[in-house]
């Protein structure tokens, strides 16, 4: 492309499959349980740091351990609480009985 922009007719294609896109269910259930995952695989990381700080801290009595756990431990909180909400809000969801 020259950089003078797309034509009316290539803007109409595009726009068409945007549209085709953002009404895709799949898709977006694909796309979002993505930052599920990522999300649940930092809250293990934060949890296995917070592990390994704790451990540090009994060992040694060092308050900086100790103060570096509970900041850990906070983090881990703040990121696994809203895939631990959603996923016992699913689990929750009764599945609808077909019409008669």
């Amino acid at each position: 492309m020259d950089g003078a922009g797309l034509s009316d007719r290539e803007q109409r294609a595009l726009s068409a499959i945007e549209a085709e896109l953002k009404g895709d269910r799949a898709l977006d259930r694909m796309l979002r349980s993505g930052r599920r995952r990522r999300r649940a695989t930092w809250a293990g990381v934060w949890g296995a740091a917070t592990t390994a700080l704790f451990v540090a801290a009994s060992v040694t009595v060092s308050e900086p351990l100790l103060w570096a756990c509970a900041a850990a431990w906070t983090l881990t909180v703040v990121t696994a609480l809203p895939p631990a909400v959603e996923w016992a809000h699913r689990r929750r969801r009764i599945p609808r009985r077909p019409e008669e």
